[in-house]
């Protein structure tokens, strides 16, 4: 138990009385009270369902973050993108590499007539 020293007058006399009236009381009632506190120890020793379901909250938004980034990467048409995107730049490059005259075209310095040849060639590509 507790020492005595460290209680006040009135949580002394407090005591003294609770003490009285409970060893006072038959038997059936100590064990009611016995019973019914067990019954609430172990109550509170169980977690109520909302508690558990707390738990798994973040779980639940990552998964909701990964749905939407899938969602927001795949875009409105349905199609996630390709995976080699650059494959048509490839191409190009192949094609710049095997043109004789485009090594001199890297080497001017007009920059104006580069811009404007590339241009032409988009056009004559479309069919423009």
């Amino acid at each position: 138990m507790s020492d005595d020293t460290d209680l006040t007058e009135f949580e002394r006399r407090t005591r003294a009385a609770l003490r009285a009236s409970a060893d006072d009381l038959d038997g059936a009632t100590r064990s009611r009270l016995t019973q019914a506190r067990y019954a609430a120890l172990e109550q509170g020793v169980r977690k109520p369902a909302a508690q558990v379901w707390y738990r798994y909250a973040p779980v639940g938004a990552v998964a909701m973050a990964a749905v939407l980034a899938t969602v927001i990467y795949v875009g409105r048409d349905g199609r996630a993108p390709s995976v080699n995107h650059e494959a048509g730049t490839a191409f190009y490059d192949v094609d710049l590499l095997a043109d004789n005259d485009a090594y001199s075209l890297s080497q001017e310095s007009d920059y104006d007539f580069i811009e404007w040849a590339a241009s032409m060639g988009e056009q004559d590509a479309a069919g423009t």
